[in-house]
């Protein structure tokens, strides 16, 4: 075991040693003899001396150079260990950084498509406000259409339906805006915060980056910024748990809101696609109400104008035949009256001469049937009078009745253009699916509302051919009756 430094093999203290043999040296007085063994015993003594010195140094250097091998192993271990440990983080902040890079690309991918969902909720939107102003328009100019024209039919049950679907799905284009603000507003927070986190991950890599290029020897000089040296004496450290935990919070917090989001943008797609396929439908029904309405009122009116032509015709052979009854009558006066002269006149012989004979039975039987045929005439005329002004008022209904349907399908004919259309013949300016089931379902319908309609006018026609028939019927008979006589 080698001795301790500054003793030695006996274990005696040097500097102790020291102190007395130099004292021991001034002992002698100068200037005077000393004895032979205090100087034999000096030397000895020195040589003694210089031998501890000689062991106390080889003791120093034997632990010097111990010690630096010590301190040197040491050092290259911790610096390999430092190095290994900044070789994880770097790695281990990398990979955050690359999550946190692809997470952040993502949250901004995703508020683009949420803007973008809002711009089409927006013109949506705008698509259905327009489509509830010609609604409205339409529910308005139908409103004036006249008293006997206001029925609640087929095209005023669909505005008011298509009314009520517009203004429900307004509202809900209106929530729906208003829902994806929110998560707008909360991507934004999620963006801001994976972005400070990803500032925070960059600038930690730059730090250990440098870290790791300090060199070892201190006679080379370092590059390093003076910005690092900075110190951070009011942050509190943060475990090696906690740090991983707080950016993998960050990333779950993102992704979250980034499958809420995507499930909003997809219940949006598919209401808008549901309410738009609605809407179609119900624009198409309409569509084909109208068109249909538009028909059935020029049928009918050019039914009424069939019907008004022959009231028409039928008045003008009644008034012709009321003259022909009126000259008849008047032909009949005179006879009658001729008739009637006589037999007073013959009444007037002598009561001896006053006789049931066949004289008197012939006067009398002639204005007994002169007096009958102008009873008839007359009742005949009268008759047709009356007939006459009962076609005249059927006439004068007509003519309203004509007239309310020229004003309700000049009305229904503006209804229909209010959408854009040129004329009413066009196809409305809606989106190629609403014309393709328009297509479809519009002829069916048009060709039963027309088998309706025609069923209706062939029963009114058959019983005003019932009614003109018997009129006709018995002006014959009496025509037939006075041309007898």
């Amino acid at each position: 075991m080698p001795p301790s430094y500054n003793h030695t093999l006996n274990g005696v203290n040097l500097t102790n040693f020291r102190q007395l043999t130099q004292s021991g040296r001034n002992n002698g007085k100068s200037g005077g003899y000393r004895a032979p063994y205090e100087w034999t015993l000096e030397s000895i003594e020195q040589m003694g001396a210089g031998a501890a010195e000689n062991r106390m140094s080889s003791t120093l250097r034997e632990a010097s150079t111990q010690l630096q091998a010590t301190t040197n192993a040491t050092v290259a271990n911790d610096i390999s260990s430092v190095n290994k440990a900044l070789q994880t983080k770097l790695t281990q902040t990398e990979q955050l950084k690359n999550m946190l890079e692809t997470c952040l690309a993502e949250v901004i991918s995703e508020i683009a498509e949420l803007l973008s969902t809002r711009k089409r909720l927006e013109e949506r939107g705008g698509k259905v406000a327009s489509k509830i102003g010609v609604n409205a328009s339409r529910l308005q100019v139908r409103s004036g259409r006249p008293n006997r024209e206001m029925t609640m039919d087929d095209v005023e049950k669909s505005l008011l339906k298509q009314q009520g679907l517009l203004s429900s799905f307004a509202e809900r284009v209106n929530r729906a805006i208003a829902q994806v603000d929110k998560e707008v507003a909360a991507l934004e927070s999620v963006r801001a915060k994976l972005e400070a986190d990803l500032r925070d991950k960059s600038e930690a890599l730059r730090v250990d980056e440098a870290v790791l290029s300090i060199p070892t020897d201190p006679s080379v000089e370092s590059s390093i910024s003076p910005s690092f040296r900075r110190s951070h004496t009011d942050a509190i450290p943060k475990t090696p748990h906690s740090w991983v935990r707080s950016t993998e919070d960050n990333l779950r917090n993102a992704h979250h809101w980034l499958a809420d989001s995507a499930r909003l943008r997809k219940a949006i797609l598919h209401a808008i696609a549901n309410s738009r396929a609605n809407e179609h439908d119900m624009s198409a029904r309409l569509n084909e109400n109208m068109m249909a309405k538009v028909s059935a009122t020029r049928n009918l009116r050019e039914d009424l104008q069939s019907q008004l032509e022959r009231v028409r015709d039928e008045q003008s052979r009644a008034k012709s035949q009321r003259a022909q009854l009126s000259a008849a009558l008047e032909a009949k006066r005179g006879p009658l009256a001729q008739a009637r002269e006589r037999l007073a006149v013959r009444r007037a012989r002598p009561s001896r001469e006053t006789v049931n004979d066949e004289v008197e039975a012939a006067l009398a039987r002639e204005v007994a049937h002169l007096a009958s045929i102008t009873q008839q005439l007359s009742d005949k005329v009268a008759a047709v009078e009356k007939e006459i002004a009962a076609l005249d008022m059927a006439a004068a209904q007509l003519t309203d009745n004509i007239r309310d349907k020229d004003e309700a399908l000049r009305i229904d004919e503006r209804m229909v253009m209010l959408d854009g259309r040129i004329n009413v013949a066009q196809r409305p300016p809606s989106s190629v699916a609403s014309f393709a089931v328009s297509d479809m379902s519009a002829p069916r319908t048009q060709t039963l509302s027309r088998i309706r309609e025609l069923e209706a006018s062939l029963t009114m026609a058959r019983r005003e051919r019932e009614g003109m028939e018997s009129s006709i019927r018995q002006l014959k008979e009496s025509i037939g009756g006075t041309g007898r006589f």
